[in-house]
């Protein structure tokens, strides 16, 4: 329905440099005396020719973020004024909430520029960029190319220039009243997939694309019962709904939105778990798995009984998926038929992956698991950390 180790690396590096090479293009010829600015220049970063992720962690009410450079195995730290209760990322900031009503804001110093046809990786200093009081404690926070937006307990939504936190400053753009119960914004294509209702002590029921400052760009406005997880892939972005995704692409200038039906409600409150620049996603109850591939369209369901799944994430093959249940297992599926391909027992809690391996963290044994999931969930690290890595998420993919 239409709605309007350095050696991990080499390879991609290979790839990258000579992506880079090709796709950029010879320099514009500049009138003589006048030095040119190169191609993906970023003022006080360093270029790199391999990608340079890392996993940022920290205890539960610490404050103190910790960065694991997945290269070298090194860490270093950054001090923080909350404690940690729950980490999210956009691929560069690591978004640090209190559980109450302030989000600091930390530069992870390592990100990916995607520019389609080739890929920039770049390396800074590290350092919390500052803070930002809220009214209502923190619900959402969804940050991609300019813009960050963070919701809050009061249906608000606070938008952030994240161009300006790349300068190490936070300035709020504007303040947008969702009038629900459920405040998502999601940045895509330069507007803001905004959830909307008309009771605040209720969920909202439709995304609405507006600009920066919250107003409608008539773009769409599609239904979406009580709006929940979300994700920007290389085919569009999606946002759960409790019975359907909706599916943004972008089409030359103008967007449009999807619906797509569920095969099984409703669709899990979690977060979708996806590899960078990619078109697939998946997110998991205790019954199964819901995979979603943005550029095709597709929403699929894949059973998992008696398992009581904990977190999903996509490899973005188009055939498998990964799972953690509660009785510690990694399990991988066949998108197709559900079978299980491959299963690894595993004590851990929390899923991320990037294009070459999957990370999951032991608090107790205070180690971080690098799994290779292309081939059978073998163990290629275990990464032993200074302090219990309660919270996880990687930056720089």
């Amino acid at each position: 329905m239409i709605i309007g180790t350095t050696g991990r690396f080499l390879g991609v590096a290979a790839l990258g440099l000579t992506l880079a090479i090709s796709a950029c293009g010879a320099p514009r010829q500049q009138p003589q005396g006048v030095e040119e600015t190169p191609h993906g220049y970023v003022e006080g970063a360093e270029e790199l020719a391999e990608p340079q992720p890392a996993i940022a962690y920290a205890a539960r009410g610490a404050q103190r973020l910790r960065l694991l450079d997945l290269s070298t195995g090194s860490e270093k730290d950054v001090g923080l004024s909350v404690g940690a209760e729950r980490l999210t990322e956009d691929g560069r900031f690591v978004y640090v909430d209190d559980g109450d009503r302030t989000l600091e804001i930390v530069d992870a110093g390592v990100w990916t520029v995607d520019h389609t046809d080739h890929v920039h990786y770049y390396r800074a200093p590290s350092r919390s960029v500052g803070t930002l009081p809220l009214d209502a404690p923190v619900r959402t926070v969804a940050g991609f190319e300019a813009l960050t937006t963070v919701g809050t307990a009061d249906g608000k939504v606070t938008v952030l220039d994240r161009r300006e936190l790349e300068a190490g400053r936070v300035a709020e753009l504007a303040t947008i009243d969702s009038k629900s119960s459920t405040p998502l914004a999601v940045p895509y294509a330069e507007q803001l997939l905004v959830a909307m209702g008309d009771d605040p002590q209720r969920p909202a029921d439709r995304i609405v694309a507006t600009d920066a400052k919250g107003r409608p760009t008539g773009a769409f406005e599609a239904p979406c019962a009580a709006p929940r997880g979300w994700a920007v892939l290389r085919g569009g972005a999606v946002i759960a709904c409790e019975g359907s995704l909706v599916r943004v692409k972008q089409e030359g200038d103008k967007l449009t939105a999807k619906l797509l039906t569920s095969p099984r409600t409703p669709v899990p409150p979690a977060g979708f778990g996806y590899r960078p620049r990619s078109n697939e996603a998946a997110v998991a109850d205790r019954t199964g798995i819901w995979s979603v591939n943005a550029a095709k369209a597709t929403l699929r369901y894949v059973p998992a009984t008696g398992r009581d799944l904990v977190a999903a994430a996509s490899p973005a093959d188009g055939s498998t998926v990964l799972a953690l249940d509660a009785f510690d297992t990694l399990i991988s599926y066949d998108l197709g038929t559900g079978k299980v391909l491959a299963q690894r027992p595993l004590r851990a809690t929390g899923l991320t992956l990037d294009a070459d391996r999957a990370y999951l963290a032991d608090p107790e044994g205070q180690v971080i698991h690098e799994i290779d999931y292309r081939d059978g969930l073998r163990t290629a690290r275990t990464l032993t950390v200074a302090d219990r890595p309660d919270l996880v998420v990687e930056v720089g993919r």
